[in-house]
Order: C-alpha cells, then sequence, then structure tokens
C-alpha cells in the first residue's frame, strides 16, 4: 500500500532531479500527458517537452525546502500531494527565493506513480495582515 512518504519521496526525487538539472529524471516520473499551472500560465506537455522546456528555461532551482506537507487518495490510483515549499533560484545572474503553495497529482499507472497535473501558487502578503 502507498503512504504520504511515499508520494512525498517521489515529489522529492522530481525536485531534486530539476535543482540537479536532471531532466530526463524528472520526466520519467511524468504521465504521457501532463499539465502546469503557475503564475506564468498553464502548459500542458509530455515527457519529452518537459525536458527541452527544463533545459531552455531560463530559471535554475538552487535550493528547495517542504513544508506542512500532506497527501490524500481520493481513490487507490490518485494521489493529491499538498505542501509549502521555499524555494532558491538563479534567474538571469540574481539570485532569488520564493514561497509558494503547491499541489501536485499523482496517479497510478501500470504499477508507477506518475506526476499528472502540478500548480504552484506564490505566497501573497495581504493588505492588513
Amino acid at each position: 500500500m502507498t503512504t504520504a512518504t511515499d508520494i512525498m519521496k517521489l515529489e522529492t526525487e522530481f525536485w531534486q532531479s530539476m535543482m540537479d538539472q536532471k531532466p530526463e529524471k524528472a520526466a520519467a516520473l511524468l504521465a504521457s500527458q501532463a499539465a502546469n499551472v503557475a503564475l506564468f500560465g498553464i502548459h500542458h506537455f509530455s515527457p519529452v517537452e518537459y525536458i527541452r522546456m527544463a533545459r531552455e528555461g531560463p530559471a535554475k532551482l538552487t535550493s528547495f525546502a517542504f513544508s506542512n506537507e500532506k497527501v490524500i487518495f481520493p481513490t487507490p490510483e490518485v494521489a493529491i500531494a499538498t505542501y509549502e515549499v521555499t524555494q532558491g533560484f538563479l534567474m538571469q545572474g540574481q539570485a532569488h527565493e520564493t514561497v509558494c503553495f503547491d499541489t501536485t497529482t499523482w496517479v497510478r499507472s501500470d504499477g508507477r506513480w506518475l506526476a499528472a497535473v502540478h500548480t504552484e501558487t506564490p505566497r501573497q502578503k495581504c493588505e492588513g495582515g
């Protein structure tokens, strides 16, 4: 039986492959058709397209740390990981750090868990709070 810890290990493996600049390793964890929703829009891609995007992207991940992780299993074949991530990255030679609220939907296909959808919402400062 798959546990929340198992899913978060996959999530960590995906992020680590981005930090190590090994997009092929990340692509092996993707469903044949995947989607990402983030600040810059909605993207649909295959694992091959992900590799190209990762190689051509302007940012390089330099650090990440998860907190407040929770994984729910709405069905035995679907896992939804939610967490807060503090991430460091370089863009155009400048170091940046941001905190985001992320969700990844993992689906089990032929006995393997694959990431199908990932969303990322930057933490915002609210007026008065």
